[in-house]
């Protein structure tokens, strides 16, 4: 992730500002512990419930094993699941959460399997905290309207 200037460093700044969405449970999953922690620090507010996963499997559980989450937000690439056959999976499962997948690839099938699953959003990395709070912020407010 890219602070808004886009170096790469991320700015205290932009983390310190609140949340303003209005989500009260997230389910976040990333293999990488520093990115898990950033999503985490810029989605965070105190009426929020933040749940993490290191990988597809773990996301799946939280899925099955907790009350329904406003919000899902996955890495593509992670071990032993990726974050889109645990979206194909949510969606088989007729699971309808906002998904926002983020990826560092930039591959056209991606996009195209994102589209095709409807009710999610991708954000290609780097990125800065901005840019992921407004795909959230598009992301719900396309739920609210639907």
């Amino acid at each position: 992730m890219t602070n808004a200037s886009g170096t790469g460093e991320l700015l205290l700044g932009e983390l310190a500002a609140p949340n303003p969405l209005p989500i009260s449970r997230i389910a976040i999953a990333d293999d990488d512990p520093e990115s898990l922690e950033i999503l985490r620090l810029a989605l965070e507010s105190p009426t929020t419930e933040i749940y993490e996963a290191t990988n597809g499997v773990e996301l799946v559980q939280l899925l099955l094993q907790n009350d329904p989450f406003d919000l899902v937000v996955t890495d593509v690439l992670m071990p032993w699941m990726e974050g889109l056959q645990v979206l194909r999976s949510a969606r088989a499962s007729e699971v309808m959460t906002p998904v926002l997948v983020i990826t560092g690839l930039d591959r056209p099938d991606i996009q195209a399997t994102v589209d095709g699953l409807g009710n999610a959003q991708l954000l290609h990395k780097p990125f800065g905290i901005p840019e992921l709070r407004a795909a959230v912020t598009a992301l719900m407010s396309r739920q609210l309207l639907s």
